[in-house]
This record gives structure tokens, C-alpha cells and sequence, in this order.
């Protein structure tokens, strides 16, 4: 047994007697090999960047709109933002003290943070109206100039103007008004922020409790969790901090896309770990009381190593990057991956050692349709829908092509050192099970297909998951803070907007005011409640320069002496205030809001790409039907609800994997029908997969556990898998069926193995491919015997 223990490297093979030369290519290959090996392990973890956002790995729309919406929540000005909820838990109401203001002024110095505000600030940044809006009082004014004009301008409109103009100047706020009465008598550029100042007192009464609501942003996207993760880690020690100077009296909650990315990470990050060590000690544990040879296990997982290596760099070559669920999911295949070394050393040891390389050659078709229908199964996933699986199609034909060549050129090389195969002379339970099935087959085979028929007959009953939400149960406890905390803000319904699409702003703001007048038609037929736009702060250049003309044309001496008596009847100067004058200067536009302190108020609203520009309208409680109705009409104007998108994913999803999945079998049939040049021995090869499918779908149907495109993923997979199963006993290339059975065990408690440790993870998607793919390969390699006939060695010999 100590010979078990030598470095592979360092055994002389045995000379050849009838050629010198291969024994040279293969001590050639083997040295090659083991020194290209660290250098490609090295390369894939030094190279390779590692992501994990999990929404970009399920979430993707149809539409360029929706797919740029998607790109700006994940990495636009709404993903670098935190919303803390700062609460007392004995339900006692927090004003705006100083403590509050101490623990704002000690958070935006955290490295990272670009500011902090308090959540009604948005809504109430008046100070910084004048020196914006003051100039452009003409343009601003009114979205309905006729109308807004003849309540501005009457004669009892503008005595009550007057008044107004003198309690403000009495005011706690004159310092902010006097300024802008100078350049704006009539206060029109504070007319539109009446509204918003109703919204804001109705949201501020409406959600007073024992909390207060601060945003806080940051410089680096929600999703670079490198980052966030000192930032989030900061905000929580600096408010512990200020919190133990106050007794220790408030709670702190956050949400936001940084917190949902942050979470995330953590998780796919402790699945990659727990996953991959569990699969690694399963696999070595299985291979060792399969074969008892840690020489046999070096070879075998040293291929693993650079199948993976090589797998990881192809992924990073075509992608610029790995994503941490496919690396999760990718080590499932290293059940997979191990098969065709399994096979090959199964067969090659059993064989002389100078007629090895011959007897894995011998297996190599049989070897090369599994590995094509397998790639096959995973191929299709890229056409899925589902944005990560692309990366794990690339990963998985990397993995496999690599896998399949370095067993049939490295391997051969590999074996001429190991002994005799050591579990040759043993025979365990699954090779009764295949003495069993042959002998009874007749009997075996009416049960099987009662079984298959009342599962078939339970398929029409199964409960398909209509909400994507469902797939991730394991961040629910973040959806409930985030609902609590949103709730606590304002009245507007979360998810639910119009979305405006045009090529540039100006024609997003011109659409944008057609909105406003079927929103207004809405709320005057209580179909909706409120809604916030983008209106007082911007219009469009078009309507804008409407709006000063208008005014000026109206402006005339009578209006200007009724002006003049009003403010004298109020005692203030008509020197100052009696003469207004507005100039004809150019609109505001959209870029100088979003560069000047007012960004915030609107660059959640507005995105701004070189090529497409989105206006976000929230509304408020609202019939959703009828809101959809009445937008239809509008050009590039869409009614976005982020449930429905999320539904409508579901839907989308699901019916793309019943078709890739047909798809799928019926390329995997016709690759067995070339090959076999005959349907039945194809269709013969398939029938335990999916025999095995049926059944677990059914039983999935008869236990009520709702199934989702997912599973119909972990079927394609699990046939394209198990269909090795059948082409191995189908072609027993070997000649010899129990020594076919036993490499076929092996192969499927590999498998089994790799997809069934993936249970423990923490992700609900990793979880469901284990149950779905781990028993379907199981059941279909125990099918194998009872629904295929093989080819015998006598059988081989005489054809």
C-alpha cells in the first residue's frame, strides 16, 4: 500500500516492448500537464473578478426602457442611496432636534457619503428657490398658462397677492422672501410650489409617528458591496456612538439597494463556501470507497482543477467577469465533470496498462455524445431569459469540452503508473439492483410504467409560482423593513409609475405635460389620488418660453396700476414692488437643475443617458386599469408597475423554459438518432430521464409544493445529465455490463452528490435545482436497467 503514497511524478512507467515513442508521449504529456496545471489554478484566482448581484443574475426586461430602467436602479443615483429610519421604541414622536442634526453632520463625514438630508427636506428646500427660480418666474408660473393667469391677474387675485406678499415679509421667512419679491413682485415663481407644499404638509401629517427619516448617499454604486460594506459598517457605528449619548433610546433600520446588495453578497459568498467544501469532502470521501486509491483520487481531481481553471477563464474571457452564482452552480459540475475521468479510469484500469489508452479510446464516442448532449442541456440556458445562466452556459461548455479532452488525451498518460482497479473484485448494491432488474425485468417494467402514468396524470394539477419575489424567501425579512420604513415617508404607491421615454429632455418634458393633463382628468374621476411629476420644478423649454410670452402680453398698465393700488392699500413700497418687470431670458433647463443643490429633488425622477432620457411620475393611490387605459394613447409613455414587471418575468420565464426545454430534447433526439441511425434506440436512451422527470414533477404536483421555470431548468439539466446514464448502457462499449453499471454508479453518485450538497445553501434557486436535479439523476440511473436492454459482449462480437 505504500506504493499508493508515491508521487506520480516521480514513478517510471513501465517500458513498452513494442514502442519506445509512447511511452516517451506519455511521460511527455503527464509532466506537461502537471506543470501547465498550477499556472491555470493560478490565473483563475488572481485574474478573475468575482460579482454577486443577484438581481442583475435574474432580473433583465424586453424593452430598451425597461432595460435601462433596470441599469439605473442598480447603478444610478436611487442605488447609491440608504433610507434610515431612526425610531423609538416607546413610541414617543422624534422633532427635528439637535441631536438629530449632530448625528446628519457626523455621518457625512463617513468616507464614501456625498450627503445626508432629512427625508421631508425634499419636499421643503425652499432656502435654495430664490436663487434659482426668482429669475425664471415667467416661464414657471403656470402648466396652464390661459387659466393660471386669469387667477393671477384679477383684480380681487391680486389684492389678495398683496396681502400675502406682506405676512410673508412679516414672516419668520422674510430673509428668504425679500430677495426674491425684488426680482419677482407678484411671487409667481413660489406659485407652483403651493402644491407641493399641500402634498408635503398632507404626507408629513399623514405619516407623523416615532421616527425619523433620513437619505443618505454615497459616491459609489449601491452594488460595488467592496465599498458599501465599509460605509453600511460606519453608519451603524457612528449612530451606535451618537445613540449611547442618548441613552441608548432609538432603534436604527436601513434600507435600499446597498443593504439588499450587501445582504446578498454575504449570502452567495457563504453559499460558494459552504457549498463548495461540503461537495469537495463528498466527492473524496465517495472516490476513496469507491476506488481506495489517493493516487487514482490526485489524478481524477487534478483534471477537476483544470477543467474548473479553464472553465473560469473562458467564462472571464467572454463576460469580463465571474459571477458568484455561477461559480456556485458551476460547482455542480464537478460531479459532472468527473464522470468522463470515472469512466475513463473505470475502463482503463481494468485493462492492461499497454492497452489502456485503447480502452479508453474504445469509450470515447460513448463519451463524446454524453458530453455534447450535456452541453446541450446546459446550452440552452443562455437562451433562457434568465441573464445569469448565460454565464453558466459559457461555464458549463467550457467545463465539460475541457473535461472530455483532458480525459481522453491527459488521462491515458495518468494511468500507466496505478495498479489494477481496486474495486474490480467487489460488488455492492447497485449491481444487485442491475442482477435484479435483468432477471425481472418482465415483472419490473408494468409497475414502472403504472407509476409513470399516475404521475403523468398528476401534471395538470401543478401550482406554477406567479411571482418572481417568491425565488428569493430568503431576503424577506429585508422586504419587510423596507416596506415599514417606505410606508413612514410619503403616500405614493411603491413600484407603481408612469414611465416617459424619449431621445432627449426636452421631448421627455413635452410628453411629460401631456401626462400631467390625463393624470389631472384622473383625479378630477377619483380614479387617482395624487401624483408627483416632475412640475413645479421643470417644464419644458417649449412650454416655458409660452408661459413668459403670455405673461407679457397680459401684463398690461391696467394690471400694473391695479397691482400698484393693492400694495399701496397694504402699506409697501411701490417703488420696490410695484413695477414688475420680467425679462425675457433663456428657460431653465434640465441639466442646470441637476447641477445645481436641488438635484435631489428630482434626479430620481429624471436619468439622463447620451442616448435615452426616463421621467418617473409616482402616483399615489390610484385604479391601476384605469391608469393604463387612459396612457395607452400616449407615444413612448408606459404604465410601470415593478410587481407586474416582476409577474410578467414569472410568465415570460416559465413559458421560455417549456420551450427551451422541448427544444432541448428534441436536439438531444435527433444527436442519438444521427448516431444510433435508428428513433428507437434514441428514444430508448431518453426514456429513463425523462421517465424519471415525470415522476418527480408529479410528485412535486401531488405535495402541492409550487414549481417555477427553475425546475423546469433542474428537468433539462437532469435529463441532459442522466442521459449519459443511458447512452453508457445502451452501447456498453466495454463489453462487460457490470463493469459499464459500476463506472455508471460511480459517475451517478458524483453527480448526486455535487447537485444534492447545494440543499445546504441559503438560496432558495440553489436549493431548488439540488431537490430537482440530484433525485432525477438518481431515479433515472436506477431506471436504466429496467428500461434499456444493453448490447452484450456476445452480441458485439457476432455483429
Amino acid at each position: 500500500m505504500s506504493s499508493e503514497f508515491k508521487s506520480i511524478t516521480n514513478t517510471r512507467p513501465p517500458l513498452s516492448k513494442d514502442s519506445c515513442f509512447m511511452t516517451i508521449s506519455y511521460t511527455l504529456r503527464k509532466y506537461l500537464f502537471f506543470s501547465l496545471l498550477p499556472i491555470l489554478a493560478s490565473l483563475a484566482v488572481l485574474t478573475t473578478p468575482i460579482k454577486s448581484d443577484l438581481s442583475a443574475f435574474i432580473i433583465a426586461g424586453d424593452s430598451d426602457d425597461e432595460m435601462l430602467l433596470a441599469s439605473e436602479m442598480q447603478s444610478g443615483a436611487l442605488s447609491r442611496r440608504y433610507v434610515l429610519s431612526i425610531v423609538d421604541p416607546k413610541g414617543e414622536a422624534i422633532t427635528a432636534t439637535g441631536q438629530i442634526d449632530r448625528l446628519i453632520s457626523q455621518l457625512k463625514v463617513i468616507n464614501g457619503v456625498t450627503d445626508v438630508w432629512r427625508v421631508e427636506q425634499s419636499r421643503a428646500a425652499f432656502k435654495t428657490i430664490g436663487h434659482i427660480y426668482a429669475q425664471h418666474a415667467a416661464h414657471l408660473y403656470s402648466r396652464d398658462p390661459e387659466t393660471g393667469l386669469r387667477a393671477i391677474l384679477s383684480p380681487e387675485a391680486l389684492t389678495q397677492r398683496a396681502l400675502a406678499l406682506k405676512s410673508a415679509l412679516l414672516s419668520p421667512q422674510a430673509s428668504i422672501i425679500k430677495p426674491i419679491a425684488l426680482q419677482d413682485p407678484l411671487l409667481l415663481s413660489l406659485n407652483g410650489f403651493r402644491s407641493i407644499a399641500g402634498q408635503s404638509l398632507k404626507n408629513v401629517q399623514t405619516h407623523q409617528g416615532p421616527f425619523q427619516n433620513l437619505q443618505l448617499e454615497t459616491a459609489a454604486s449601491g452594488l460595488d458591496v467592496g465599498v458599501q460594506r465599509g460605509i453600511h459598517s460606519q453608519i451603524i457605528k457612528t449612530f451606535d456612538t451618537w445613540n449611547n449619548r442618548q441613552n441608548d433610546q432609538y432603534r436604527l433600520e436601513m434600507t435600499g439597494v446597498p443593504v439588499f446588495a450587501i445582504a446578498t453578497q454575504s449570502m452567495i459568498e457563504g453559499d460558494i463556501a459552504k457549498v463548495g467544501v461540503l461537495s469537495s469532502l463528498a466527492l473524496v470521501a465517495i472516490f476513496l470507497w469507491l476506488f481506495r486509491s489517493l493516487r487514482a483520487l490526485l489524478i481524477v481531481f487534478s483534471l477537476l482543477l483544470a477543467t474548473t481553471a479553464i472553465a473560469v477563464l473562458i467564462t472571464h474571457a467572454v463576460f469580463g467577469y465571474v459571477h458568484g452564482m455561477t461559480l456556485a452552480i458551476g460547482s455542480t459540475l464537478s460531479g459532472v465533470c468527473m464522470d468522463y475521468a470515472i469512466h475513463g479510469l473505470v475502463h482503463g484500469q481494468n485493462a492492461p496498462r499497454d492497452k489502456r489508452e485503447a480502452a479508453i479510446i474504445c469509450i470515447w464516442p460513448s463519451m463524446a455524445m454524453g458530453a455534447i448532449t450535456t452541453s446541450v442541456g446546459y446550452g440552452v440556458l443562455g437562451f433562457s431569459g434568465y441573464p445569469g445562466f448565460k454565464q453558466i452556459a459559457v461555464y458549463s461548455a467550457a467545463a465539460i469540452l475541457s473535461a472530455l479532452l483532458l480525459t481522453r488525451y491527459v488521462l491515458p498518460s495518468l494511468l500507466m503508473d496505478l495498479p489494477g482497479l481496486a474495486m474490480a473484485g467487489r460488488r455492492g448494491i447497485l449491481e444487485y439492483w442491475l442482477l435484479f432488474c435483468t432477471q425481472h425485468r418482465a415483472k419490473i417494467v408494468p409497475v414502472v410504467i403504472l407509476l409513470i402514468a399516475a404521475a403523468a396524470s398528476n401534471l395538470p394539477s401543478l401550482h406554477w409560482i406567479q411571482d418572481l419575489q417568491e425565488l428569493t424567501p430568503e431576503i424577506n425579512y429585508l422586504k419587510a423593513i423596507d416596506k415599514a420604513i417606505r410606508e413612514r415617508m410619503v403616500s405614493i404607491e411603491p413600484g407603481r409609475f408612469v414611465l416617459i421615454s424619449a431621445k432627449d429632455p426636452e421631448i421627455a418634458l413635452q410628453k411629460a405635460e401631456q401626462v400631467y393633463l390625463v393624470l389631472e382628468r384622473l383625479k378630477t374621476e377619483h380614479k387617482l389620488q395624487d401624483y408627483f411629476g416632475l412640475y413645479p420644478w421643470i417644464l419644458s423649454s417649449q412650454q416655458q418660453q409660452h408661459n413668459a410670452a403670455l405673461l407679457r402680453e397680459r401684463l398690461d398698465a391696467t394690471v400694473i396700476k391695479t397691482w400698484q393700488q393693492a400694495l399701496k392699500a397694504q402699506g409697501l413700497s411701490i417703488a420696490k414692488l410695484g413695477h414688475p418687470d420680467y425679462p425675457e431670458t433663456a428657460p431653465l433647463t434640465a441639466q442646470q437643475l441637476l447641477a445645481s443643490p436641488l438635484k435631489h429633488m428630482i434626479e430620481h425622477q429624471l436619468v439622463i443617458n447620451p442616448d435615452r432620457v426616463l421621467i418617473m411620475i409616482w402616483l399615489a393611490d390610484h385604479d391601476p386599469e384605469a391608469v393604463q387605459t387612459a396612457l395607452n394613447k400616449l407615444d413612448n409613455v408606459h404604465y410601470f408597475s415593478q410587481r407586474d414587471l416582476l409577474n410578467n418575468l414569472t410568465t415570460q420565464y416559465t413559458k421560455r423554459a417549456c420551450i427551451l426545454a422541448a427544444i432541448g430534447m428534441a436536439i438531444i433526439f435527433a444527436l442519438l438518432w444521427i448516431g444510433y441511425r435508428r428513433p428507437w434506440p434514441a428514444l430508448q436512451t431518453l426514456l429513463p430521464s425523462l421517465s424519471a422527470a415525470v415522476i418527480i414533477a408529479g410528485g412535486l404536483s401531488l405535495t402541492g409544493q409550487p414549481i417555477s421555470f427553475l425546475h423546469l431548468t433542474g428537468f433539462l439539466l437532469a435529463i441532459s445529465i442522466c442521459d449519459d446514464f443511458g447512452i453508457f448502457f445502451m452501447e456498453n462499449r466495454g463489453g462487460e455490463i457490470t463493469l459499464t453499471y459500476r463506472a455508471m454508479a460511480a459517475s451517478m453518485l458524483t453527480s448526486a452528490v455535487a447537485f444534492g450538497c447545494l440543499a445546504i445553501a441559503d438560496t432558495a434557486v440553489l436549493k431548488t435545482l439540488a431537490g430537482v436535479v440530484g433525485l432525477t439523476v438518481v431515479i433515472g440511473f436506477l431506471l436504466c436497467p429496467v428500461m434499456i436492454k444493453p448490447k452484450l459482449s456476445e452480441e458485439k462480437s457476432s455483429a
